[in-house]
């Protein structure tokens, strides 16, 4: 089976796209919901499950516009087995895409979905969801992270990579806070 990426996900990922956060859309929960569906039927057995996670997985909080999405599978080959049946569901693979262990799709010019499927109990895996589930829980974090997005995105304009890393710090203490450093 060729695991090639459909295109070259450098040039996808480094795609000129103006950062734009949005108010939350109570929508987008929904909309998640049925894409893990979607995901989970077509993947079938190898997808143990799919969470919605990153910033639109949180009520209230600010977001770019897009669903990231985290199936989880047993092993690493599980996910390479994937690539077809998401692929055929209009997904880009990406391969790892600088994270070792994951696997990388992209839905949508502009994008409108990411997916990041992961080895369950992972390191990136425990720490997606400790992330989601601490901004969830804490008010006063969210609205920290709230701010600091928007004011980054005025900053970086369409520079993706600067925008992520601008979050490091932040991001670094809410894996402390989750206790998932």
């Amino acid at each position: 089976m060729d695991t090639r990426p459909a295109i070259d996900p450098e040039e996808l990922w480094l795609a000129s796209e103006r950062i734009v956060l949005v108010e939350h859309d109570p929508r987008w929960l929904s909309a998640a919901e049925e894409e893990c569906g979607r995901i989970a039927s077509a993947c079938g057995t190898l997808v143990l499950r799919v969470e919605h996670i990153g910033s639109t997985s949180v009520p209230g909080l600010i977001a770019k516009p897009v669903l990231d999405l985290m199936p989880l599978v047993r092993t690493l080959g599980d996910g390479f087995a994937c690539v077809e049946p998401m692929r055929a569901m209009g997904y880009w693979y990406a391969g790892e895409f600088g994270i070792e262990g994951r696997h990388l799709f992209v839905k949508g010019s502009p994008r409108t979905h990411h997916v990041h499927m992961l080895v369950e109990r992972s390191r990136e895996a425990i720490r997606h969801l400790a992330v989601r589930e601490v901004l969830r829980t804490s008010p006063e974090l969210a609205a920290r992270y709230a701010a600091l997005k928007g004011e980054l995105a005025a900053r970086f304009g369409d520079d993706r990579d600067g925008y992520a890393s601008a979050k490091g710090a932040f991001m670094r203490e809410v894996f402390d806070r989750a206790g998932v450093a």
